[in-house]
C-alpha cells in the first residue's frame, strides 16, 4: 500500500551559512554557503522534505549577522507552535577562549571579530536561551561547525588569538538543556569538521542532505526521524574521511521520542521500504537468551533501543541495567534520559566499546528483570 502526506506544516526553519562572509583572516570555501542553499532547498522541496518556503528563512554570508541571527531565533519564539518541529542549522566557524568554562563556546557570526569572541560572537549560553524561548516541543540544532584551517579546509578560529577550535561537550549539553531538544553537531570536541570540495558540501552536510533525501532509514511511516537521521550521519561520516581526517558527529538530547525531522521523500513510502525496516515476527517458541539465541552481530540495535527505552525509561543507568550487563559507566555520553540515552548506548556496543557489555549480555540481564517480555524474548 502506497500514501502520500502533502506537507509537513509544523515544520520551520533558520538555516546559516558563512563562508566568504567573514572578514579576510577568518574566510570560508564558497561551499559552506552552498551548505546552507542546499539545506533550505531540500527542507522546502514538496517531493523531499515538504517544509512551507516561508516558514524557512536563510542567512547567507554577509546577511548572517549578531543582531539578524539573534533577531531571527526570537522570530521563531513569536511564532512557532507549541506542536511545530523547529529546525536551526549552522555552518560556519565556532571556536572556544584558552582557559574559559568548558560550557563556554562561540558561533562566530559573518560580523565577529578575531580576539573579540566576548563582544562579537555568539555565546553557546546566549544561544541557549534563545532556543529555550521557542515554544515549540521539538527543536534541533544542526552544526557544521566547530574547527579550522589545513589542505582540505577545517573550520574554526586558530590558537593565534588565544582561542581553540570547537565547542566543549558540556557547551553541547547546555544548549540541549529543555525538554524536546536535540543537539546534532559534526564531530567530537577533539576533532574537526571538514569541507569536502570534491562532494561540493561539508562532510558533515553532504551525509546530512543524503539523510534527508530518504537515506536515513526507520519508521515505515513516510518521515525522516530525528535519532533515525543521527544514526544514519553516525555511520555514514566516520566512514569517509577527508585527507585522512575522521570526524564522529554528536548527539545531545532531552527527548524520549524519536519524533519526526520532516517527510521522507515527499511523505510517500512503499512496500519495499517497510520490508526493509520492519521488525521481524516474533517466533512462535524462542528460546531464552544464551545457548542458541542470536549472537550481537545478528541482533540490530535500532529495534532494541525502543525497547530499552520503554523497560528503563531514565536510560542505561536505570535500575543500574548498563553496570549489570558488563557496562562501563564512563564510557556513556551525556545523551540525555530515554530513547536517546539508549541510541548513543547502543551505537556504543555496536562499535565494540562500552566496556565488556555485549548486546548479548544486555538482553540476558533485560531477561533477569522482565522474563515475561515478548519483544526481548523474539529478540
Amino acid at each position: 500500500m502506497t500514501q502520500k502526506k502533502v506537507n509537513f506544516d509544523g515544520g520551520r526553519a533558520l538555516v546559516i551559512g558563512i563562508g566568504q562572509g567573514y572578514c579576510p583572516s577568518l574566510q570560508l570555501p564558497s561551499l559552506v554557503r552552498e551548505d546552507a542553499e542546499a539545506v533550505v532547498q531540500i527542507l522546502c522541496d514538496p517531493t523531499l522534505c515538504g517544509y512551507p518556503p516561508s516558514q524557512v528563512r536563510l542567512l547567507l554570508d554577509e546577511q548572517a549577522t549578531k543582531s539578524n541571527i539573534v533577531d531571527a531565533l526570537r522570530e521563531l519564539a513569536a511564532t512557532a507552535k507549541p506542536d511545530d518541529t523547529v529546525v536551526v542549522f549552522f555552518s560556519g566557524h565556532g571556536g572556544r577562549r584558552i582557559g574559559a568554562p568548558e560550557y563556554a563556546g562561540y558561533l562566530y557570526p559573518a560580523d565577529c571579530v578575531p580576539g573579540d569572541p566576548d563582544g562579537t560572537g555568539l555565546l553557546a549560553q546566549e544561544l541557549t536561551e534563545l532556543l529555550e524561548a521557542i515554544p515549540s516541543a521539538r527543536v534541533v540544532l544542526l552544526m557544521d561547525a566547530c574547527h579550522a584551517e589545513a589542505a582540505a579546509h577545517v573550520k574554526a578560529d586558530g590558537e593565534s588569538k588565544g582561542m581553540l577550535p570547537g565547542l566543549r561537550d558540556a557547551a553541547l549539553e547546555k544548549l540541549s538543556s529543555g525538554a524536546g531538544r536535540v543537539v546534532i553537531a559534526s564531530c567530537r570536541e577533539t576533532e574537526v569538521s571538514m569541507t569536502s570540495p570534491w562532494r561540493g558540501h561539508s562532510l558533515f552536510t553532504h551525509f546530512l542532505l543524503e539523510g534527508l533525501r530518504g537515506h536515513a532509514r526507520g519508521a515505515d511511516d513516510g518521515t525522516v526521524r530525528v535519532l533515525d537521521l543521527f544514526t544514519y550521519l553516525s555511520e555514514q561520516v566516520p566512514k569517509n574521511p577527508v585527507a585522512g581526517t575522521v570526524q564522529h558527529p554528536v548527539l545531545r538530547a532531552r527527548t524520549e521520542n524519536n519524533f519526526p525531522l520532516a517527510l521522507r521523500k515527499g511523505g510517500w513510502f512503499k512496500g519495499e521500504d517497510a520490508a526493509a525496516v520492519q521488525a521481524p515476527a516474533p517466533a512462535p517458541a524462542a528460546p531464552a537468551l544464551g545457548a542458541g539465541a542470536p549472537s550481537s552481530l545478528t541482533i540490530d540495535w535500532r529495534k532494541v533501543a525502543p525497547v530499552m527505552a520503554q523497560l528503563y525509561p531514565s536510560g542505561p543507568g536505570h535500575n543500574e541495567i548498563w553496570s549489570r550487563a558488563g557496562g562501563d559507566p564512563s564510557a556513556l555520553s551525556p545523551a540525555g534520559n530515554g530513547q536517546a540515552a539508549w541510541y548513543a548506548a547502543l551505537r556504543l556496543i555496536h562499535n565494540g566499546g562500552g566496556g565488556n557489555i555485549t548486546m548479548d549480555t544486555l538482553l540476558d540481564a533485560a531477561m533477569n528483570d522482565f522474563p515475561g517480555n515478548s519483544q526481548l524474548r523474539s529478540m
